[in-house]
């Protein structure tokens, strides 16, 4: 018979280190698999066409995941009919993202509530795919 040698317990640093790697990985692959960021980019020439037709009013667009519907607002109506609590955060951001040329996409899911907003681009649209949003 084998003699068992008693294990070797690692140092407690090498066990912190892997789990902020554990952690880190984890919110790599929850941020790589955002369904909301995924059906943007399945319907990302129709978000281009509707914001593009629009661009002079530097509006919003908002994509309906369930309804797959494409609508654009006029910026101050649609922030202005938010939540109390996302308005004034919402309105700085639209400040922020018009003045370095950029728009603001909203995905919502009535059925889960649920309301996402994106940043991208518009000097090159065609050229920023939904996988890597601007902000």
């Amino acid at each position: 018979m084998r003699k068992r040698h008693p294990t070797k317990s690692k140092p407690a640093k090498a066990k912190t280190k892997t789990k902020a790697k554990t952690k880190a990985k984890t919110k790599a692959k929850t941020k790589a698999k955002d369904p909301c960021l995924a059906a943007v980019g399945k319907i990302w020439p129709n978000i281009l066409m509707a914001y593009d037709n629009f661009k002079e009013f530097k509006p919003i667009v908002e994509y309906r995941l369930r309804q797959q519907i494409v609508y654009v607002y006029p910026a101050l109506d649609y922030i202005n009919d938010l939540s109390e609590r996302t308005r004034e955060q919402t309105r700085r951001l639209y400040r922020e993202i018009t003045n370095e040329g950029k728009f603001m996409v909203f995905v919502s899911d009535a059925r889960k509530r649920i309301l996402r907003s994106y940043v991208f681009d518009i000097e090159k649209p065609e050229y920023s795919r939904p996988d890597n949003p601007a902000s």
